[in-house]
């Protein structure tokens, strides 16, 4: 029951910032993340009412300063693990002293 109220009054909010909210385009590619509302606050910046994950990066400049530095916003890129793409990997195989001190492989 509370869980269902919090998403309601999580939606009624986000339509009444909606109009106030911001486009998010990728700083890499150019595509549309969605909207959101960017607050400053405390030194940081509140960022409410984004659909995805987003990630801050600093984008170059021209001229080098510290005080004033333009920030862009990308996703995650897509996990490149070889059990992902459908690869098995192979099992590690351990290292084991022999009576004789020399380097033995035992497979698991």
């Amino acid at each position: 029951m509370i869980r269902s109220v919090k998403v309601a009054l999580r939606a009624c909010f986000l339509v009444l910032i909606r109009p106030f909210s911001w486009r998010i385009y990728d700083c890499k590619t150019g595509q549309p993340l969605g909207r959101a509302l960017f607050i400053p606050w405390r030194g940081r910046i509140l960022i409410i009412g984004s659909e995805g994950n987003l990630v801050p990066v600093f984008l170059p400049q021209p001229r080098l300063t510290f005080w004033k530095q333009e920030l862009g916003f990308t996703t995650h890129p897509a996990p490149d693990f070889p059990s992902v793409a459908g690869e098995k990997q192979e099992a590690p195989r351990a290292l084991e002293r022999g009576a004789d001190q020399k380097d033995k492989v035992v497979s698991p």
